[in-house]
């Protein structure tokens, strides 16, 4: 029976990605207002580019591939079983946009921004030795994200945050109160501009200067921590009165300054933290609009549409840096919606191209700016986790805390996520190593829930009018929200087939749901 297992793990390996049928093309909905149109605007431009490359798009992802895509990118979890089949019967033309509305409305949507929003935030080893803040921060973005706040207003908050505010201060304390890291990670966060490189002398790529990043380094001179800063319950952040930086290795006093920008005196109402924030998210600041725009194409397509958005424009892509501009100029016009953003986005052909080309495994591979297929993302651990909470183990060892209203610590998804977590890269990278494969195929979370004698979705798959074709259809759903082709589907039935009692039947579809959440395919987002 185990062989028959590891080749049906082989056969998924082998077919990869191309076990989905690709659909007809869908018929172009029209969407209320300029949303549409700037869909249509983008599909536009990249369809000029391939042309001009003269390279074909990917076929129209099927629907089942589709419904896992967004799921995974706008709530960090697969879909649920019922919800793929109904999703695959539904002849609605317009069922793909109304899938992503009902999906950003969906609590897990602000649950699911709010923890990618964190770990941008928050590196791992502070958010680790610092949890009880860590949580507020995640409550606190949550809470945000869930009201769909203006973008511009949520980073406004977190940068100029009070006395009062226990989880924005976590980004301050994981800096050190540092002036210089701040303005690093401030700049890149938030201006799309990585400014370290100009910390000790001019930058060698770019125009930024020594003093620029001073400059934005002085307006965080004044941070400090309260006087129960050893207290982690207590922890805030206030401005002093008084409060400088100075050139390395000199005694040269900077003033504060905007980058690309004049000096700024210093306010008598408002502190330097303060009058940096309403510069950084104003209407008019390039930077903030175009790095926010960047972000969210490359959290949807795995790849940014300009590679940094301070370069030059002979050093980048004039098509890309251009279809930026229209779109950082769309999201200031529908002040800072983020929801509408990603409306624009997942409504676009763009989005809905499959993960399958016949160039994307080609000696002559496609070129990934030309976003001619889906590129597949590995899952983030917090993905993995919560997609394997869904599967329902019985037990209350692994509780859903993505799914509740108010964010608790529960320490197997923090030691699983701290296990399985991989250096930071590209979104497209895999980087997960002989450790995360062994947590995975051997470690509590996945014997909980493939277990014959814990698993929820197990127990339901033994009820008594269940038959083989059923069952395995079933496992194919909740894990890949696919059917299984001809070649799994008789591997799998024949597996139980074999079987001689109700006990081994049951063992045998536990084996299937280990091979299956141990799958490539289960393990990336395409």
């Amino acid at each position: 029976m185990r062989n028959l297992v590891c080749t049906l793990a082989g056969v998924m390996l082998a077919v990869g990605s191309a076990v989905a049928a690709n659909l007809a093309q869908q018929e172009a909905l029209p969407v209320p207002g300029d949303r549409y149109a700037m869909a249509a605007r983008v599909d536009e431009v990249l369809a000029a580019a391939r042309t001009e490359a003269e390279v074909q798009p990917a076929a129209v992802a099927s629907d089942g591939e589709f419904l896992r895509r967004a799921s995974l990118d706008l709530t960090g979890v697969v879909p649920r079983v019922s919800r793929v089949r109904e999703f695959l019967t539904d002849e609605n033309p317009a069922k793909r946009m109304d899938l992503v509305a009902e999906l950003l409305d969906s609590p897990r949507y602000a649950t699911h921004m709010a923890t990618t929003w964190r770990n941008r935030i928050v590196p791992a080893e502070v958010e680790q030795a610092n949890m009880r803040e860590s949580l507020a921060l995640e409550k606190w973005l949550r809470t945000r994200f869930a009201k769909n706040l203006r973008y511009d207003n949520i980073v406004g908050g977190l940068l100029a945050t009070g006395g009062d505010e226990l989880g924005p201060a976590l980004y301050f304390r994981a800096n050190d109160l540092a002036p210089e890291k701040l303005a690093a990670s401030t700049s890149e966060l938030f201006l799309g501009v990585k400014l370290e490189c100009a910390q000790c002398h001019d930058h060698p790529f770019a125009d930024w200067k020594q003093r620029d990043f001073w400059g934005l380094a002085a307006f965080f001179a004044r941070v400090e921590g309260s006087d129960t800063m050893q207290m982690q319950a207590d922890f805030r952040i206030r401005d002093r009165d008084s409060g400088e930086v100075t050139l390395p290795d000199s005694d040269e006093v900077v003033p504060p300054k905007f980058l690309g920008g004049d000096e700024v005196p210093d306010g008598r109402r408002q502190s330097r933290r303060v009058q940096l924030t309403i510069w950084m998210t104003e209407r008019d600041n390039r930077l903030f609009s175009r790095a926010a725009v960047n972000w969210a194409w490359t959290h949807l397509f795995g790849e940014p549409l300009v590679t940094a958005v301070d370069l030059p424009r002979e050093q980048q892509s004039a098509v890309h840096a251009d279809l930026l501009d229209e779109l950082a100029n769309y999201f200031v016009a529908t002040k800072f919606d983020f929801k509408n953003l990603w409306l624009v986005l997942a409504s676009t052909d763009a989005y809905q191209l499959s993960s399958d080309h016949p160039q994307s495994s080609s000696t002559d591979p496609l070129d990934p700016q030309l976003f001619a297929h889906m590129l597949p993302k590995p899952l983030t651990p917090e993905q993995l986790y919560d997609s394997l909470v869904l599967l329902s183990p019985r037990s209350t060892s692994l509780n859903t805390q993505a799914m509740g209203d108010e964010l608790q610590e529960d320490p197997l998804r923090a030691e699983f996520v701290r296990r399985m977590r991989t250096p930071a890269g590209s979104p497209v990278d895999f980087q997960a190593g002989t450790l995360q494969a062994l947590l995975l195929m051997n470690g509590n979370t996945t014997t909980e829930i493939t277990s014959d004698e814990q698993g929820r979705l197990l127990t339901a798959l033994t009820a008594p009018y269940m038959r083989s074709g059923q069952q395995v259809e079933t496992l194919f759903l909740a894990t890949l929200a696919r059917q299984p082709d001809s070649n799994e589907r008789n591997l799998a039935e024949q597996m139980l087939e074999e079987t001689a009692n109700d006990e081994q039947r049951t063992e045998a579809l536990s084996d299937l749901l280990w091979a299956l959440v141990n799958s490539t395919e289960f393990a990336f987002r395409r």
